[in-house]
C-alpha cells in the first residue's frame, strides 16, 4: 500500500492505493511537527504502508516552490519516524486541478474542510502509481 501527501502548512491531504487511490482525509498542519508525524505514523501501521509518495511543489517556470525544501524536510522526519522509503513525485497545479474535479462533479467544498487537500494527495498518487506503469 502507498500513502500519497500533498504538504501544506494547513493542511495535509493523504492518499491511500496501490492501483487506484482512494482519498483517507487530512492532517491539520498547523498541529505541532510532532503529532502531525504520530498521526501520519498510525496511518502507515495500520494500512500496511510500503512508500510514502510525497508531491514535490514545481512553479510553472519548472523551478521548485516555495514549499517543496519544507517538503523535502517533512520527508526526512517522517522517514525517521516511519522507517519507511519516503519517495517525491513532482507536482503542478494539483490543488487548481482538485477544485476543477470537485467542481465538476457537483462537490460542494470550502478550501478549510480538507476535500481540496484529500483530492490533491489522490492526483499526485495516481500521477506517482501511472509513472511507474510507464518506466
Amino acid at each position: 500500500m502507498f500513502l500519497g501527501i500533498d504538504f501544506g502548512k494547513k493542511r495535509i491531504g493523504l492518499a491511500l492505493g496501490e492501483a487506484i487511490p482512494r482519498g483517507i482525509g487530512f492532517v491539520d498542519g498547523t498541529k505541532s511537527r510532532h503529532l502531525i508525524l504520530d498521526e501520519i505514523a498510525k496511518i502507515c501501521k495500520e494500512e500496511e504502508v510500503s512508500k510514502i509518495i510525497i508531491g514535490l511543489p514545481f512553479l510553472g517556470s519548472g523551478d521548485e516552490g516555495f514549499l517543496a525544501t519544507e517538503a523535502r524536510q517533512f520527508g526526512v522526519e517522517l522517514t525517521g519516524k516511519t522507517m519507511l522509503p519516503v519517495l517525491f513525485e513532482e507536482e503542478q497545479y494539483t490543488s487548481s486541478e482538485a477544485e476543477r474535479i470537485l467542481s465538476e462533479g457537483g462537490v460542494k467544498y470550502d478550501r478549510k474542510d480538507g476535500k481540496v487537500d484529500e483530492m490533491a494527495a489522490i492526483l499526485i498518487l495516481e500521477q506517482y502509481i501511472n509513472n511507474q506503469k510507464i518506466n
